[in-house]
């Protein structure tokens, strides 16, 4: 029911009253890696990244897009998005992002690490909050040790889980 809701959202135009973020965390086994798709308007990720930086003008997707853009995109999610395993700070890597109309796809990918399945387990995204107030994040997390699907807001901003069995 959310999926079919975030494609609706989606199609919307580019101006939107609506503010949220989905991300897709998937574990790879073969890889050890929490391979990451995050899905954003083009217009709110240039207005965050933009209001820290005073005259920029990143244009994603114009001839004309800066040339720090990949870059920028990249230090602004890996500042916004938080996963921690058994206490230990997951650190991921920028990949890219791909430009569709209003929506950009970025993806991300963690550094091997082989999963404490019983432990603590803490996630955060981040992203928009300094913009909106009612921003949402909707995150579904499919791993071995975890596998849910949440709406992360301004106020509820990560979530934590103990297991001991």
């Amino acid at each position: 029911m959310i999926r079919l809701l975030l494609m609706c959202l989606f199609i919307a135009s580019s101006t939107h009253d609506i503010h949220f973020t989905k991300t897709t965390l998937d574990y790879n086994e073969e890889t050890k890696t929490l391979q990451v798709v995050m899905n954003v308007f083009t217009d709110d990720l240039e207005l965050a990244i933009e209001s820290v930086h005073d005259g920029l003008e990143l244009e994603i997707g114009a001839e004309n897009q800066h040339e720090l853009t990949d870059s920028l995109v990249g230090a602004y999610v890996l500042d916004h998005l938080m996963f921690k395993n058994n206490y230990r700070n997951i650190e991921f890597d920028f990949i890219g992002f791909e430009y569709d109309y209003d929506i950009c796809y970025i993806y991300l990918e963690s550094q091997p690490f082989t999963p404490i399945l019983c432990g603590s387990n803490t996630i955060g995204v981040r992203m928009f909050y300094e913009l909106f107030e009612d921003q949402e994040n909707v995150c579904d997390l499919n791993c071995p040790f975890w596998d849910t699907e949440f709406i992360f807001t301004k106020h509820f901003g990560s979530l934590h889980r103990e297991c001991d069995y």
